[in-house]
């Protein structure tokens, strides 16, 4: 290091240093080196003037030992005048508006894990105990900067042991916005599915319920949990019924690691996330024989798990020795409720009782989502913990950009400033909560950051409500392909710029050519995209119907190869799964084409197979066909289906041949499901090997698969292998995609 670093310098740190305890920890450390200077919050970043003769392990302790929830983005490091001060200080900040990355919210830490333990501390089995280590962020600003008047924790007035902490610099809760003890924070409260307060300790009213088999509605960090006994056949099996929800996998929250581990078997990266310090729900190989309710996860040999995060959750279990099914409270793929009189007035009928408290949540937030692959994390819903996202640029946007996102798993994106902002998990868009929802995240985000964006990004497909969104504002727009957008969106997660080759795999997306794509090859850069490569397209018989039944598709299949009489004979679950009558009209719609759209659709493809394979007929969410299959794979399984490839035609009717040829025993479920994944999988290196100077990015639902991921990385990832880690591999990114290119192609950057 530089002579100048051992005596005075100005830093400048950017990224997720604002309510994560930054400020404090660069104090501590200058007076354990004896370092004389200020460090302050300012529009451009934490700014540090430091002066003395070990400088350099400032630095070097800011680089290496930064709090748990602290992130730098950049670090800017310049020689300044000496100064003479007599001590170190935490000057006022002089913050503007989305100066500054949104900290995050995070699980309960050791330390305040601790204090509500010991009988004589203060905070003593105290549901909102935190520090600036751990406890609600995002999920309670109004508007930033990040302080306590402009959160919901303006309501409550510190007593004066809480205000000595806040303001003491040696303190961890100094400056934690949401400090609050017995005496002056939020408060509990237990209350009938009709909104009547019901006497008692709240959360010995909820354990009563719970024990006796009933189902209540939990206020968490982001919104609420609805929660029963996982063990109780009867208590998940009511919730179901009651929140019409078939056999989607319910998450289950286990009271410790120890009791999770007897449930599941999981590996130490795993374990690492389960345990560390965002506590997601990671999705993980279940054991036999366990007596967990089989209607958790139907048909399915995996199970979302996760540990109490909040002191409120952690208390539950105190007095309950059996794991808790914790699932959103929502209605079908709508966002989470927040409020009371929302779970009153729409889940009355699911609920028995609500553990509810007087901390208002502002910011909606759901539990965050992922599963590893050969040791790398593969994001499904980005929520809690790590959203909203925020990626610094190199440098500043020349105008403030709004990417609006796809229609399922919707999420949006902000361009400000020198960041990229990807928002929260908001929903499926199409019912009146889910686009209202929507909007009110628009507004947020514009208020977090004071702007209004003048380029709005949206699909290219016209029925999206996003898009939609779009056409009703008097400002400029246009629309990115849906597949070219997953690719961009690997690419910004890395800060690719370069030609890729890249593979985007997924349900259903509106092509440039008004059709269905979905099973895609290009060559791509942040300007524009070359198709070379597709799935061939195949009929989806009742057009949305064959979506929910992997039958009809797997029907048209057939029909590709063989004349109706002969299907009619197959031996087969896809054929099995019809009436005679219901075949003969399906085959008339297919040769007349009628309601018959046709799809590269690699997702419907997976749904096809899994209704050849006898896996399913009808599904009841989406991707539940692969979910289904991966339990069958058989990792040492590596030889292919036949496919060719004519003009970048992949044409796989010569799998669905051999696939006939196998039958569809116990047996043959096992091979068909490893095969089939083998065959992506060839299919990809047959690309690869033609284009092998080119990295390689993939995005799309399909990738969500923890089978397939995990050939991929054994095969690719020795070479130049993208795959999102930090943002979800799925819909929920298209946003950021969108964002990515609009910043690379704005006029003032096509004028340069």
């Amino acid at each position: 290091m530089e002579s100048f670093y051992s005596t005075s310098v100005r830093i400048i740190v950017k990224g997720i240093v604002q309510g994560v305890g930054f400020r404090p920890f660069v104090y501590r450390e200058a007076l354990r080196y004896g370092i004389t200077g200020f460090v302050c919050n300012t529009p451009e970043g934490v700014v540090i003037e430091a002066h003395g003769k070990h400088c350099e392990q400032l630095i070097k302790a800011l680089r290496e030992n930064l709090p748990v929830q602290a992130r730098i983005d950049s670090m800017e490091i310049e020689p300044c005048e000496s100064t003479e001060y007599t001590g170190f200080e935490i000057r006022e900040s002089t913050l503007g508006l989305g100066s500054v990355a949104i900290p995050l919210d995070s699980a309960l830490c050791l330390a305040c894990q601790t204090e509500m333990d010991d009988p004589s501390n203060r905070r003593y089995r105290y549901s909102f105990i935190n520090c600036t280590d751990c406890g609600p962020r995002y999920t309670i600003i109004q508007t930033p900067p990040y302080d306590r008047v402009r959160t919901s924790m303006k309501h409550f007035t510190m007593c004066k042991q809480c205000e000595s902490e806040y303001t003491n610099p040696a303190s961890r809760r100094y400056h934690a916005e949401p400090i609050s003890c017995p005496q002056c924070g939020p408060q509990l409260k237990f209350l009938d599915n009709k909104g009547n307060e019901i006497a008692g300790e709240p959360i010995d009213l909820a354990v009563e319920m719970l024990k006796a088999g009933k189902i209540i509605a939990l206020k968490g960090l982001g919104g609420f949990h609805l929660m029963c006994d996982a063990t109780s056949e009867r208590a998940v099996s009511e919730l179901r019924l009651r929140k019409h929800r078939k056999t989607k996998p319910l998450a289950v929250m286990f009271g410790s690691l120890e009791q999770l581990e007897t449930y599941v078997s999981i590996n130490d990266v795993e374990k690492s996330h389960i345990t560390g310090s965002i506590k997601p729900i990671v999705i993980v190989d279940a054991q036999s024989g366990t007596n967990l309710s089989p209607q958790i996860a139907p048909h399915i040999e995996r199970l979302g798990v996760f540990l109490p995060y909040t002191p409120l959750h952690r208390l539950l279990f105190e007095s309950i020795d059996f794991p808790l099914v914790a699932t959103s409270a929502n209605i079908s793929d709508e966002p989470i409720m927040i409020r009371s009189s929302e779970i009153i007035n729409r889940l009355s009928h699911v609920v028995d009782g609500i553990l509810d408290h007087d901390r208002t949540i502002i910011n909606a937030l759901d539990d965050a989502v992922i599963h590893i692959a050969e040791g790398r994390v593969v994001m499904l819903r980005m929520g809690r913990g790590f959203a909203p996202h925020t990626f610094a640029l190199s440098e500043a946007l020349s105008q403030d950009i709004l990417a609006l996102g796809a229609h399922q798993k919707s999420a949006i994106a902000l361009g400000v400033k020198e960041n990229m902002i990807l928002s929260p998990h908001i929903g499926d868009l199409g019912s009146v909560e889910a686009d209202g929802y929507f909007e009110r995240t628009v507004q947020t985000f514009k208020r977090f950051y004071d702007v209004e964006p003048s380029l709005l990004v949206h699909d290219l497909h016209p029925q999206y409500a996003s898009s939609a969104y779009a056409l009703t504002q008097k400002r400029e727009h246009y629309g990115i392909q849906h597949h070219y957008a997953h690719i961009l969106a690997c690419m910004a997660e890395y800060g690719l710029d370069e030609k890729v080759l890249g593979f985007a795999y997924d349900g259903t997306g509106y092509g440039e050519d008004g059709s269905l794509w979905g099973g895609e090859v290009m060559i791509a850069d942040v300007h524009a995209f070359e198709r070379i490569g597709h799935l061939k397209p195949f009929a989806l018989l009742g057009g949305d119907k064959a979506i929910k039944e992997p039958r009809r598709i797997a029907l048209s299949l057939l029909f590709e190869i063989y004349s109706l009489d002969e299907v009619l004979t197959l031996k087969s679950p896809t054929v099995e799964a019809f009436l005679p009558h219901e075949i003969r009209t399906l085959h008339h719609m297919w040769v007349k084409n009628i309601n018959a759209p046709r799809s590269s659709s690699m997702g419907r493809l997976f749904d096809a197979i899994a209704s050849l394979g006898g896996f399913i007929q009808s599904l009841d969410y989406e991707g539940q066909g692969g979910m289904m299959m991966e339990s069958f794979v058989d990792d040492s399984t590596y030889e292919p289906f036949e496919f060719s490839v004519i003009d970048g035609e992949i044409d796989c009717v010569p799998m669905v041949k051999q696939i006939m040829s196998l039958g569809a025993d116990a047996n043959a479920k096992g091979l068909i499901a490893s095969r089939f994944m083998a065959t992506v999988e060839a299919i990809m290196r047959y690309f690869a090997d033609a284009y092998p100077a080119l990295p390689i990015v993939v995005g799309g639902g399909v990738f969500q698969n923890r089978a397939l991921m995990s050939r991929l990385y054994r095969h690719f990832g020795e070479k130049r292998f993208y795959a999102q880690q930090q943002t979800p591999i799925n819909d929920g990114s298209i946003a950021l995609g969108q964002l990515y290119y609009a910043l690379h192609n704005t006029k003032e950057k096509n004028e340069r």
